[in-house]
């Protein structure tokens, strides 16, 4: 092979070279732009989130006080006027009353469900276990609690845990037929992990899930809400075999 033949091949090779090192530094700068926009996404829809639970709190706050203070000015006029009125009209006034009791109730819980208001007054880890002393009381169920975790977290991520603690409660209380339950929160890195298992009679979370909207609906907008801030939900469970659920919850997203 002559001199020119090798100095051609070695001339093709460094080409060769060269454009395969170009492919591999675009696609790196692909990559690398790929996860810069991924991670501003996340950062944004992080901030949206964190103003959508800012939101939700001041509406919470107008419901419970504003709103509530309205309705109690309409008891108490209801009260006077019904004391003048006679026998009938006292009856549609206290019906009216019952009504305006209901609509308080629903308020309250809307209210609620914006924004757990004892988490204004309360560290996330002292409102849970409030409820968990509270949710023993009402159930008979014995509960052991678990928290290794300090407080407060941004972004709305304390309003979901507690919300999971008590959704989770909840389900025990209502279905679960248990005798004993626990609850463990540790802060693992990163993430918060929280645990919630009971010795009941266990379910399918197919089932629930997909088919039983009474039972399933509320573990399905728990996991709505965990997953819009990266978080996720594990459901264990099968029928006589208790249940554990198990949140992961990102604490800087």
């Amino acid at each position: 092979m002559g001199v020119r033949a090798i100095g051609t091949r070695t001339g093709e090779r460094i080409v060769d070279m060269n454009a395969q090192a170009a492919r591999r530094r675009q696609a790196v700068t692909a990559e690398r732009d790929a996860v810069e926009r991924r991670d501003a996404n996340e950062t944004a829809f992080a901030r949206l989130h964190t103003l959508l639970e800012l939101q939700s709190a001041r509406i919470a706050g107008v419901l419970h006080d504003d709103v509530s203070q309205v309705l109690a000015a309409a008891h108490l006029a209801i009260e006077e006027v019904a004391g003048d009125a006679v026998p009938a009209d006292q009856a549609r006034l206290h019906q009216i009353h019952r009504h305006l009791r209901q609509v308080a109730e629903q308020l309250r819980r809307i209210s609620h469900d914006l924004h757990p208001g004892i988490l204004d007054h309360l560290p996330v880890t002292d409102a849970i276990s409030s409820i968990s002393r509270a949710f023993t009381r009402s159930t008979g169920v014995r509960l052991t609690l678990s928290i290794d975790a300090r407080g407060p977290h941004a972004g709305g991520i304390d309003a979901n845990l507690y919300r999971f603690v008590e959704e989770a409660l909840a389900n025990i209380g209502t279905h679960a037929h248990a005798a004993s339950a626990s609850i463990t929160i540790v802060r693992d890195g990163s993430q918060l992990v929280a645990t919630v298992t009971d010795d009941g009679v266990g379910f399918d979370p197919g089932a629930r899930l997909a088919g039983d909207m009474n039972h399933g609906l509320g573990l399905s907008l728990l996991r709505g809400r965990l997953e819009a801030i990266g978080g996720t939900l594990e459901i264990r469970s099968a029928p006589t075999q208790g249940t554990r659920l198990r949140a992961v919850i990102p604490v800087e997203i």
